[in-house]
């Protein structure tokens, strides 16, 4: 009896140091997070926590600033997400059975590699009044010089085309996997019937990637609501607000510009409860539950 209780027990042991050390590192800031989010605290103005309730929350709606990255958040999942679900989608498709299929499906997946960091300093020189690649495409067609930096729509449309291009190489080499697992006897015999390539795509090939679809979509909607590195690289928020998303404006109030970590902590809940409720309602909505093992 000893002896079982012995070899049952020696598993727990030997992950109870990570366990340990993951509830040291995780659990515990986020705790401190979840209480600090409820007080007065700027280290800036030195002092202790002060109680103040669910001020710092009730703040967020009287903060423009906030209010502003609300906004441009919500538009970037509304954008960016989209394209990038459709041109992955699309070239996915596209280049199965074409000549150099492989040198191509290489070629596409370079931009995911690239760190964020990098892409945004090289998208920063592609928007360059002066010198910048871009203005000298368009100037071919006539089109004068854009402040791509300096202009409150034309920067939340260049971050909205650095997301897109980073990013839809993704979706395509889940969807490129999921196609190629897909059985082709199920296309012969739709040939076999008379069914055509666009009937083949709509009826089978897309509807059997679905769970695949949604699965993109959910992770590609998280990635976007906590998007920071590429506006931090490329725009700096700028101008004015204009390209603040939430996690940029969480790491200004507590890092950047302000040290207020009450009011940080209370809009990284916020943004945390938003990425959690939208999860849950996607799977819901998408069905997922059983493709991702919660049933």
């Amino acid at each position: 009896m000893y002896t079982r209780l012995t070899a049952k027990a020696v598993p727990f042991f030997m992950v109870l140091p990570l366990i340990l050390l993951f509830l040291s590192l995780a659990m515990f800031p986020f705790g401190y997070m979840i209480y600090i989010s409820f007080h007065d605290y700027n280290l800036a103005e030195g002092g202790s926590p002060t109680f103040i309730g669910v001020q710092n929350y009730l703040a967020m709606f009287r903060d423009n600033v906030a209010l502003s990255s609300i906004r441009f958040t919500l538009l970037l999942v509304c954008t960016a997400v989209p394209i990038e679900l459709g041109l992955g989608i699309a070239i996915a498709l596209f280049i199965r059975g074409i000549t150099g299929e492989k040198v191509i499906r290489s070629s596409l997946l370079l931009p995911m590699m690239i760190p964020s960091v990098v892409a945004g300093i090289a998208w920063k020189m592609l928007y360059n009044y002066e010198y910048g690649p871009m203005n000298y495409f368009l100037s071919f067609f006539g089109i004068p010089r854009i402040s791509w930096l300096g202009n409150y729509t034309f920067a939340q449309i260049g971050i909205i085309l650095a997301d897109v291009w980073q990013w839809t190489p993704f979706i395509f080499l889940i969807l490129y996997a999921g196609l190629q697992s897909i059985p082709r006897e199920l296309a012969e015999a739709a040939k076999v019937d008379g069914a055509s390539e666009f009937e083949i795509t709509r009826f089978i090939e897309l509807p059997l990637l679905g769970p695949l679809i949604g699965v993109s979509l959910i992770i590609r909607i998280i990635d976007v609501l906590k998007v920071f590195d590429i506006i931090y690289m490329v725009t700096w928020g700028g101008p004015g607000s204009a390209t603040h998303s939430l996690s940029y404006y969480i790491y200004k109030v507590g890092v950047s510009f302000g040290w207020d970590i009450g009011y940080a902590a209370a809009i990284s809940l916020v943004l945390l409860g938003s990425i959690v409720a939208l999860t849950t309602f996607l799977i819901r909505m998408l069905r997922l539950k059983k493709s991702l093992g919660f049933e």
